[in-house]
């Protein structure tokens, strides 16, 4: 065991600084991100300052979608095509300790850029996080979930850049049915139920009771969310272990 969490600490060390120094996945995965989160926070705060603290929570959830989620199945992807993954497999880390070093090193891509809105909610109004553990939950929840997401859509890509295309339909399904942009409530009545029970929501959730101390969903607990959350995570290590590939999927 320790000797697999010090193969994960050096392979998620290894994957932050391939980021850093790779201006595109920089610029993807931690920058980009970063600005239109912050140009929609700052355009709801020119049209309704009470609008702000629903844009800058949802913002946090929607973040996990980046590092975690599309930049993460784009390395396992060209890893594998490369032969990395196999040769990684080869040597003394174990498949958990390769696997897990990449998502470890997402998440704290991920990690950096929720300190960066926890740090400008301050000016903005918002505050500090009115419960950070449960806001932690919310966020390591999510990185767990979309890095296995990930994994799942590796398997059934041929190219990192293919990988990264693939994941967009499930991005938007994300961003639009959940409480991360528009309350569940201003969605049709079905749809809006149905967006319930989806993985966005109870990860939104989370981070803005986390965050705010309150949910705009009354109906909804901590505790749903959570074991939500948890049922989600399942699913998606057990589709993930079906469906991700350690070999080439081309020659």
């Amino acid at each position: 065991m320790t000797t697999d969490l010090k193969h994960t600490v050096r392979l998620a060390r290894v994957d932050i600084l391939l980021i850093m120094r790779n201006r595109s996945a920089l610029t993807n995965a931690v920058l980009m991100p970063l600005l239109v989160a912050g140009f929609l926070i700052f355009t709801a705060r020119s049209q309704a300052a009470d609008q702000v603290p629903f844009m800058l929570t949802g913002q946090v959830a929607t973040l996990a979608l980046f590092a975690p989620l599309v930049n993460l199945a784009g390395f396992y992807t060209t890893r594998r095509e490369e032969l990395i993954l196999k040769r990684l497999l080869g040597g003394p880390a174990s498949a958990t300790a390769i696997l897990g070093g990449s998502a470890a090193g997402a998440t704290a891509v991920y990690l950096l850029q929720v300190v960066a809105l926890c740090v400008a909610a301050v000016p903005l109004g918002v505050g500090l996080p009115e419960n950070p553990l449960l806001l932690l939950a919310g966020v390591l929840g999510a990185a767990g979930l979309f890095s296995l997401v990930s994994m799942v859509i590796s398997g059934f890509s041929s190219t990192g850049e293919l990988a990264q295309i693939a994941t967009v339909p499930f991005m938007f399904l994300c961003l639009f049915l959940s409480p991360a942009i528009v309350p569940l409530d201003a969605l049709p009545e079905r749809l809006g139920r149905i967006a319930g029970y989806l993985p966005m929501t109870p990860v939104t959730e989370l981070i803005r009771t986390g965050f705010l101390g309150s949910t705009d969903n009354a109906g909804q607990g901590v505790l749903p969310n959570l074991g939500l959350l948890a049922a989600w995570v399942a699913v998606a290590a057990v589709v993930a272990r079906r469906y991700f590939r350690w070999d080439p999927r081309r020659g």
